[in-house]
């Protein structure tokens, strides 16, 4: 009790201030080259070296300079020819500790750096004189555009894409925040009033534009006739500085847009995360740990558990399937769209009794926080409790009238209920503490369909001196949501649990980040299951100034 005490008195006054990077620029290297680039950030100008664990990369500090408020350290980057292409974690160790992270990306394209300049007409263009090519580009100002001038015969296919390096991996805010940027082909034409006038033919901002999803866009453009064209690159608010580098991708051929990067994590509630054959087993594990038979896929009659599959293909279409239910039983019903999903494909899913009545939809009711206008939305999984007995129908339909095609498939699970933890939420990037401080760590967690067990947290990996505690922190009392709906049926019951590093007042000083291994655990009844969460994170004891 008296350590929980103590852990709790801590304040973060006395920890380190924390080093956070903003922006790299530039975005992307060259497979087997040797660039500077600029990291900007907050409290990095001590910096002492640079992680990046990852095999094909080589960092060495080159200056360390001050932008008004904001810290630039230059590093000289060795890209490997054997390096693999893709994304590369990059955090600086400074003498406040380490970093979070940024992402600079490896490929095995032609890379080519913007000149020096602005570049806002077509005069000024950037000239791209062969593809695929990639540019490293920079919006500096506010309402700055970059124009890029290329060649494209008749029939020519061309796709460009445009990558921000903002905001930061786990930065809060997702696309409502950072650099959005846009994508406009032009051709040249004229009028009466300009003999060199260039008219716009094509546009995009991203492929679909929905909260907490990529922003950068890709246009695929097949040329009617051959001639110079340009292309601007702006951010679509209009924003500009310099944390506003951006990648330039351009080839011949139709390519796919940038997709949403796969998590690694447990999804709960996703129309695509994948719903196999084995989901009772698999859900079991983060519960009750026990074995479920496979579940089979059903045309026109089911049998708990069961899948429903089947493709949208017209419009009005509404397909339907029954089961029969012998006893009361708590189910769960969750919805797959493997190739669209809302606001593409929206699927409404009902369930109805033998009188044709709704018993109950994935369309959620309920009231907003702002205005207290009443609102609805599709959810991926409802739960339901089954009272009566009897014959249920099983009906799914797109929500509009005049949509469908054969990207409209989905996948419906019908199962009776089965307590487990869901999504393992741990926001933490990395910990930095000085001797005899202490910071903690949240640990949040989904209880899905009434599980009742506990969720164990352990962490290997502390640094010598380092010790982690069971806590508790404060939590300020928050207002009953305004519903209009069941809320229990659509959304888990959310609880967190805390981690306390305590640092010991000799605890040894790192030079180096020590990775910590925290894992989750469900604990149903007396029975520990297996770990169903895991996150690294680097964390350094940090000499007090």
């Amino acid at each position: 009790m008296y350590w929980a005490l103590l852990i709790l008195a801590a304040t973060l006054a006395g920890a380190p201030p924390d080093p956070r990077l903003i922006s790299v620029y530039p975005t992307t290297g060259q497979t087997g080259s040797t660039f500077t680039a600029s990291i900007r950030g907050n409290a990095i100008a001590r910096c002492t070296g640079v992680y990046a664990p990852a095999a094909g990369l080589q960092f060495a500090v080159e200056g360390v300079s001050k932008d008004k408020s904001t810290d630039v350290v230059k590093l000289r980057v060795t890209v490997a020819p054997s390096a693999k292409p893709g994304p590369y974690a990059l955090r600086l160790i400074t003498a406040n500790g380490v970093s979070n992270a940024l992402t600079l990306h490896v490929t095995d394209l032609t890379v080519v750096a913007e000149p020096e300049g602005t570049h806002e007409t077509a005069e000024t263009a950037v000239a791209i004189s062969s593809m695929p090519v990639v540019f490293n580009g920079m919006i500096g100002d506010k309402g700055e555009s970059d124009y890029y001038s290329f060649h494209a015969n008749a029939g020519d296919t061309v796709t460009f894409t445009a990558g921000s390096g903002l905001p930061a991996p786990g930065a809060p805010g997702g696309n409502a925040r950072g650099f959005d940027p846009s994508l406009t082909l032009y051709e040249q034409g004229s009028s009466w009033f300009e003999t060199k006038r260039w008219n716009r033919i094509a546009f995009n901002d991203e492929p679909l534009w929905v909260i907490g999803r990529n922003t950068d866009a890709a246009l695929a453009y097949r040329f009617q006739k051959s001639g110079t064209y340009l292309l601007r690159v702006e951010a679509f608010s209009g924003q500009g500085g310099p944390d506003y580098g951006y990648q330039l991708v351009a080839r011949q051929g139709e390519w796919p847009g940038p997709g949403e990067p796969a998590s690694k994590d447990w999804e709960e509630r996703s129309y695509t995360r994948r719903l196999s054959h084995d989901r009772m087993t698999e859900i079991a594990a983060r519960g009750e740990a026990k074995k479920h038979a496979s579940i089979e896929t059903y045309g026109t009659n089911l049998t708990l558990p069961g899948f429903l599959e089947g493709v949208i293909a017209e419009p009005r279409q509404a397909h339907r399937a029954r089961f029969q239910l012998a006893a009361p039983q708590d189910i769960a019903i969750e919805i797959e769209t493997p190739e669209a999903s809302p606001p593409l494909f929206n699927p409404i899913v009902r369930l109805l009794n033998e009188k044709g009545e709704e018993v109950a939809t994935n369309v959620q009711a309920g009231r907003g926080a702002c205005t207290g206008a009443l609102t609805k939305s599709l959810q991926p999984k409802v739960a339901v409790p089954l009272r009566d007995t009897g014959e249920y129908t099983v009906e799914v339909r797109e929500a509009t009238a005049d949509l469908a095609g054969p990207q409209f498939r989905y996948r419906v699970l019908v199962r009776p209920q089965v307590p487990h933890i869901g999504q393992v939420r741990i926001a933490e990037d990395h910990v930095n503490l000085y001797p005899g401080e202490a910071r903690t760590v949240r640990v949040v967690f989904d209880r899905e369909e009434d599980f009742r067990g506990a969720l164990a947290v352990s962490v290997e990996g502390l640094p010598e001196g380092v010790e982690a505690l069971a806590s508790a922190d404060f939590e300020p009392d928050k207002d009953a949501p305004i519903t209009a709906g069941k809320r229990e049926r659509y959304q888990p019951r959310t609880e967190r649990t805390v981690v306390a590093f305590s640092a010991a007042e000799d605890a040894k000083v790192t030079e180096q980040p020590v990775v910590l291994r925290i894992a989750a655990r469900a604990i149903a009844g007396s029975r520990p299951g297996a770990v169903i969460a895991r996150k690294e994170i680097p964390m350094m004891v940090v000499a007090k100034p």
